[in-house]
C-alpha cells in the first residue's frame, strides 16, 4: 500500500504547482507548440519549458516533433478529468474567476472551458 501512496502523491505533486496547472489549461483543448502555449499562459519561455519537461517526464504529456517545433498535448485524460472536477467545485463557491488570457474577472459560468479557473482572490504568479 505504501508504494499506491507514494505513486499518488507523485501525480498530485505534479499539479500543485500553479504554473504546470496553467501550462495544462492551456493545452486541455487541443495540442500546441511551445511558442503558443507562451502566448495562452504569458509565461516566460524558459520557465515555460522548465515545467513542460517536468509534466513530460511525469507522463502527464506527450510530444513530438514537426520540423523545429516541438508539440505538447495532454498524454493522459485523467489530469484534465481531475482538474476540471475540482475546478466546477469551486466555481461553485465563487460568483467570478480570473482567467490567464484576457487578465479579467468574468461571471464562472462564461469562462469555464477548461480545466482551471483560478479566483481572482487566490490569484498567485507562480514561482521561477
Amino acid at each position: 500500500m505504501q508504494e499506491v501512496f507514494e505513486s499518488v502523491a507523485r501525480y498530485f505533486s505534479v499539479l500543485g504547482e500553479p504554473t504546470r496547472l496553467r501550462i495544462l489549461h492551456a493545452l486541455c483543448q487541443e495540442e500546441q507548440c511551445v511558442n503558443e502555449i507562451i502566448k495562452a499562459t504569458g509565461l516566460a519561455q524558459a520557465n515555460v519549458s522548465r515545467h513542460l519537461g517536468l509534466m513530460y517526464q511525469a507522463g502527464m504529456l506527450s510530444r513530438r516533433r514537426e520540423g523545429t517545433q516541438i508539440i505538447y498535448k495532454v498524454a493522459d485524460p485523467l489530469y484534465v478529468d481531475l482538474c476540471r472536477t475540482v475546478s466546477v467545485q469551486l466555481i461553485g463557491r465563487i460568483d467570478t474567476v480570473f482567467t490567464s488570457s484576457d487578465h479579467q474577472l468574468q461571471p464562472a459560468a462564461e469562462v469555464f472551458t477548461g480545466p482551471i479557473p483560478i479566483p481572482a482572490n487566490l490569484k498567485e504568479e507562480a514561482s521561477v
